[in-house]
C-alpha cells in the first residue's frame, strides 16, 4: 500500500512528537536531597539542544566550565550529557568507578545504519568488548611493541625521502607513511607507493565515523524509530548517507583481512589466525574478534597519529624557537653522521617532549570518546542517571595549570621538565580508565621517531608569498570528535648538505 504523501508526513511528525514527549516524560527519578549537575537552563521539549555548540565545541564547554564548575549537565531532547572538566572528577568516575562508567552510548546512525558497531571503541562494555581488548593488548602492550620498531624506522626513512622530493605534499606523505606502518604491522600488507585504496577507504571511513559520532548530530540517535523509514521518504537523507558510508566502513574491515587471511607475510592478523588454527577449543566467533580488532588498529593508526604530526608541523612554524632548541639537542647527540633511532630516546628528552606537547597543545580528540553509565550513581551530591552520556573534557584537562603549568596556549615542551608535570598520554590524550587506547605505546613510538627524524634533517618554516616573504598560516581547528588543524602550507628544506646526504642514504639503523 502506498500512503498519501501528505498523510505520511503527518504520521511521521505525529510519531516524532509522541516519541519525543515520551522520552521527555520518562525522566529519571532523582532521589530526595539530590539534583542533577548544574548547567544552562533547559527549554521546554528541546532541553539544551540550542546550547550545544556546532563549531569549536571545546571553547563553548570551557565557558560552561568557568560558569558551572568541574562537572556540568546538558539535557538534549531527554538525553542526559555529563561533562567532566577536571582531573579530580575524571579520576573519581573513570578510574575509581570504572565498572559504572566504562560503557559506551549506543548510536543508531553509527552502529546500526553505518555498520560501525563491530568497532571495539564503540562496543558496549562487557565480555564481547573484553575479548577484543585482550586480543589487542596481547600484541600491543608495552613489551610487545618493540617488535614493530624496525617497521616504524623503515617507513620513517622513506618519509624523509618523500618530503625531500616533494615537500609541498607533506600531508600526503605523512598519511602514506602512517598508513604503510599500520598496514604492515596489522595485516602484513605492503601498500602502493601512491594512492593506495586501503588507505583511502580507511580515511573516508574514519572521517565519516567521526562526523556521525558527535552526540546529537543526527535526529535518528535521539528518535531511534526513524531508522525504519525508507530512504526515499522526505527528510530521510541520513539513510542515503548511511548507505554510502556503510560500504567504506565494511570494506575497511573486510578487504584487508581477506588478503591477510591468505598469503600475506607475518602480522598481527596472521599471528592470531595461526594461534586460532592451533586451538581446537576456540569459539566459533573467534575469527570475527580478530577481524574486528585488526580493523580498529588500522582505523586508529591511520588517523590520530597523522593528526598529531600535522599539529606538530604547525607548531614548528608558529614557535621557531622550539624547533631550534630541539635541533640543537639532536645535533649534540647525533651530530650529522646518523639519523635517530629508538635507542636515542633517553638522550633526547626535549625532542621527546616536543611530540608530547603536540598531544597536549591541541589533542586529536578534544573531548575524547563518550562513556556511558551502566547504573545510577551519585558524585559530590549530584545524581548521574543510568544511560547518561559522560564526556571527559580532554581539552580542559590538558590545560590545567597544576598539571601543565601556565600559558596553556603556548607551545612549550620545557613545561614537562618542571616538577609535578604530568604526561599528556596519561591525562586524556588517549582516553580514560578501562577504555584507554591499547595502541598508545606503538602510537607514541611512531610519533617520537617521526618528530626526531624530521627535525634532524629539515628546517620547517612558513610558506612564502610571491615576493619571498614569510606567510604565517591562518590556521583553524576542525570541529568534531576528531579535531586536526585545517590544511595549511609550509616550507621544508634540508638543514645542510650533510642532512641531505642522510635523507638520501639507504641505510636503515635499527
Amino acid at each position: 500500500m502506498v500512503l498519501n504523501l501528505s498523510l505520511s508526513n503527518e504520521l511521521l511528525l505525529l510519531g516524532v512528537a509522541v516519541l519525543v514527549v515520551h522520552k521527555l516524560l520518562a525522566r529519571p527519578r532523582i532521589p530526595k536531597g539530590l539534583r542533577l549537575p548544574p548547567g544552562p537552563p533547559p527549554k521546554p521539549i528541546i532541553g539544551n539542544a540550542l546550547d550545544m555548540p556546532k563549531y569549536l565545541e571545546w571553547e563553548t564547554y570551557e565557558k560552561y566550565t568557568k560558569q558551572y564548575g568541574e562537572i556540568f549537565h546538558l539535557n538534549v531532547f531527554g538525553t542526559h550529557m555529563i561533562f567532566l572538566n577536571s582531573r579530580r572528577m575524571v579520576y573519581e568516575l573513570f578510574e575509581r568507578r570504572s565498572s559504572v562508567y566504562s560503557d559506551r552510548p549506543t548510536s543508531v546512525m553509527v552502529g546500526d545504519l553505518m555498520g560501525f558497531g563491530w568497532a571495539m571503541t564503540l562496543q558496549r562494555y562487557g565480555e564481547w568488548w573484553r575479548r577484543h581488548r585482550r586480543a589487542m593488548h596481547n600484541k600491543f602492550n608495552l613489551d610487545a611493541v618493540d617488535t614493530y620498531k624496525p617497521t616504524q624506522i623503515k617507513h620513517t626513512r622513506d618519509l624523509l625521502r618523500r618530503l625531500y622530493k616533494t615537500p609541498e605534499e607533506f600531508m600526503k606523505h605523512i598519511r602514506h607513511t602512517t598508513g604503510a606502518i599500520i598496514m604492515e604491522i596489522t595485516y602484513g600488507i605492503t601498500i602502493k607507493p601512491e594512492d593506495d585504496p586501503y588507505i583511502h577507504t580507511a580515511e573516508v571511513a574514519v572521517r565519516v565515523g567521526g562526523e556521525a559520532a558527535v552526540p546529537g548530530r543526527f535526529m535518528v540517535d535521539i528518535i531511534p524509530w526513524l531508522k525504519y523509514i525508507p530512504e526515499w521518504f522526505p527528510g530521510a537523507l541520513f539513510r542515503k548517507q548511511a548507505r554510502i558510508w556503510r560500504k567504506y566502513i565494511l570494506d575497511m574491515r573486510d578487504v584487508p583481512f581477506q588478503k591477510a587471511n591468505g598469503t600475506a607475510p607475518p602480522s598481527f592478523t596472521s599471528s592470531h589466525l595461526e594461534s586460532l588454527a592451533a586451538n581446537k577449543d576456540a569459539s566459533a566467533d573467534a575469527e570475527e574478534v580478530i577481524k574486528n580488532t585488526a580493523a580498529v588498529i588500522f582505523a586508529a593508526g591511520t588517523d590520530t597519529t597523522v593528526n598529531t604530526l600535522k599539529t606538530f608541523l604547525l607548531a614548528m612554524i608558529l614557535f621557531p624557537e622550539v624547533q631550534k632548541k630541539a635541533q640543537e639537542e639532536l645535533d649534540s647527540v647525533l651530530g650529522e653522521v646518523r639519523l635517530p633511532g629508538f635507542e636515542d630516546m633517553k638522550a633526547l628528552p626535549y625532542t621527546e617532549a616536543v611530540y608530547k606537547e603536540a598531544m597536549r597543545w591541541h589533542p586529536s580528540l578534544p573531548l575524547g570518546l563518550p562513556h556511558a553509565t551502566s547504573q545510577d550513581d551519585v558524585v559530590d551530591g549530584y545524581f548521574i542517571p543510568k544511560g547518561a552520556i559522560v564526556i571527559g573534557n580532554s581539552w580542559m584537562l590538558l590545560r590545567e595549570v597544576a598539571d601543565f603549568g601556565a600559558n596553556p596556549d603556548s607551545f612549550d615542551p620545557a613545561r614537562f621538565f618542571e616538577k609535578g608535570r604530568r604526561d599528556p598520554g596519561q591525562t586524556g590524550a588517549f582516553g580514560y580508565g578501562r577504555r584507554i587506547c591499547p595502541g598508545r605505546y606503538m602510537a607514541e613510538n611512531s610519533l617520537f621517531i617521526a618528530v626526531a627524524s624530521i627535525l634532524q634533517v629539515f628546517n620547517i618554516s612558513p610558506a612564502k608569498d610571491s615576493l619571498g616573504n614569510d606567510v604565517l598560516p591562518d590556521y583553524e581547528w576542525i570541529s568534531g570528535v576528531l579535531s586536526p588543524p585545517a590544511d595549511y602550507e609550509c616550507t621544508l628544506k634540508p638543514r645542510s648538505k650533510a642532512a641531505e646526504a642522510l635523507i638520501l642514504s639507504n641505510h636503515t639503523e635499527i
